[in-house]
């Protein structure tokens, strides 16, 4: 028993704080919420969240496809947009400009000419933030502030954030840091977008899109890990080496080192 209660100090010694959750304000699975969807059918009137309140309205001629991204979680169907009209939208989801983030999983249909709205929050010429495509690459928006990226466009599953943590905006694709920006984006108004622009004839994207969603987080606390790229290995603690925990971990294994001594 006294063996048992040791070594359960010595791995308490070794646990950190547990992961921080981000607060996800809305996700958008693009079909897996919304009733009869099935592959090829008009996307809804209304696709729903699967978390958040707010559903988005449909804009010309949206598609269901069964083709959904290889990893993140497991989606039945995704949203196929034709790049010239289709399109989701609905109210502004935040006005938060700090700790907050928006991703989505994302296919190209190999499209580069003029720019794409993946997923936006706000008005994209003079507030808010969101995820682009910029001719040949992945990029972001600070509607009205800066627009930046230069990761390579490709026609496989993409997973595409934008994470501003603590006053640096990041775009991250596939978990990876692709660029970053000091620059803070005005409060969002207008609406939030799915695959298309109104306020720019040419911005429709050409390809599928799904798992789209909006969070927010504590100051410092936001992890790579927290976005939808798939099952993590779980996060491995560091071991704080302060003089008193290195002590009782001495004393600790000093304790089991003696109760482990045959007795006679």
């Amino acid at each position: 028993m006294m063996r048992s209660l040791l070594a359960g100090l010595v791995l308490g010694l070794f646990v950190g704080s547990a992961q921080a959750a981000i607060n996800v304000v809305a996700y958008y699975r693009l079909g897996d919420a919304d009733a009869g969807a099935a592959n090829t059918l008009p996307g809804a009137a209304q696709t729903q969240p699967s978390i958040g309140n707010q559903p988005l309205d449909r804009f010309g001629s949206p598609v269901y496809s069964n083709e959904g991204p290889p990893r993140g979680a497991v989606s039945r169907l995704s949203m196929r947009f034709d790049g010239s009209t289709a399109r989701y939208a609905g109210p502004v989801l935040t006005t938060v400009t700090n700790n907050v983030g928006i991703e989505a999983w994302v296919r190209s249909n190999g499209r580069t000419a003029n720019n794409a709205t993946i997923a936006y929050n706000g008005n994209t010429a003079s507030s808010g933030f969101g995820l682009f495509r910029i001719g040949p690459n992945w990029a972001f928006l600070l509607g009205g502030v800066v627009l930046g990226g230069t990761s390579p466009v490709t026609t496989d599953w993409t997973h595409l954030a934008f994470v501003r943590d603590n006053g640096v905006g990041t775009l991250y694709v596939n978990g990876t840091p692709a660029a970053t920006t000091n620059a803070a984006p005005n409060p969002a108004a207008g609406n939030f977008l799915v695959g298309g622009n109104p306020l720019v004839a040419t911005e429709w994207f050409d390809g599928l899109i799904d798992e789209v969603r909006l969070f927010t987080f504590n100051p410092g606390e936001f992890q790579v890990s927290d976005l939808n790229l798939g099952p993590q290995p779980p996060p491995v603690a560091v071991p704080s080496l302060q003089p008193g925990v290195l002590i009782a971990l001495a004393l600790a294994l000093g304790l089991i080192g003696l109760l482990a001594v045959p007795r006679r």
